[in-house]
């Protein structure tokens, strides 16, 4: 998320508002990450958080509270994005709503890391203590089960990216097990397009060699 947010952010900072192929080009990179963020929401809400408070009453509340706040803040970036690509397809000059549009999401890039941050201070850590390595592995299964194909995709191209080589050999040897040849491939397709030629080579020789 780190990485998606990061890459939105520098694309609104140096995007020209009256040019309307620049714009375009941010509404679709927009889109993609308030797809990812809106879908990543959900899995928390729906499968993170769920079991931890059956275990421990109380634990996601603030959580659950960060994400309604989120959700309100992403609900106006994505309406005026979409106003900026409007705006951009009629050929109207969009500089003072584009302004806008950056300082929005440097706000909302500011809040969701903070939020991140929380998460990883208090939540993993309390997953850790009250869950197995077994019961991690069946949650992430379910979260690769309940998303269709391209979604699992998109995740690859923003996540990929920002995770260590054993992490990166991890998650998909796990994916690798589960899916047919043929996605397995355009998965690695999508990776190779986000990593550099010796990450990308340095990682498939391990996920051959099973390491």
């Amino acid at each position: 998320m780190r990485n998606a947010l990061s890459q939105l952010s520098l694309l609104a900072g140096r995007t020209n508002y009256s040019d309307r192929q620049e714009v375009e080009k941010l509404y679709k990179l927009g889109d993609d990450v308030f797809n990812i963020l809106t879908i990543h929401a959900a899995d928390e809400n729906d499968l993170t958080l769920a079991k931890p408070e059956k275990r421990c009453p109380g634990s996601s509340h603030q959580d659950l509270k960060d994400h309604e706040q989120l959700d309100v803040l992403q609900d106006k970036l994505e309406q005026l994005l979409l106003k900026l690509y409007t705006n951009a397809g009629d050929g109207a000059d969009s500089v003072k709503d584009g302004e806008e549009f950056y300082l929005l999401l440097s706000e909302f890039h500011a809040r969701y890391l903070e939020h991140t941050a929380g998460e990883e201070r208090v939540t993993q850590q309390m997953l850790w203590k009250h869950f197995s390595n077994e019961e991690f592995a069946w949650h992430r299964g379910k979260i690769m089960a309940r998303n269709p194909p391209q979604t699992l995709l998109l995740w690859f191209r923003f996540v990929l990216p920002a995770q260590s080589h054993q992490e990166k050999v991890g998650l998909l040897t796990g994916f690798k097990k589960i899916v047919p040849p043929p996605f397995f491939n355009e998965g690695m397709e999508v990776i190779r397009q986000v990593l550099t030629e010796d990450e990308f080579a340095s990682l498939k020789n391990d996920l051959i060699l099973g390491r």
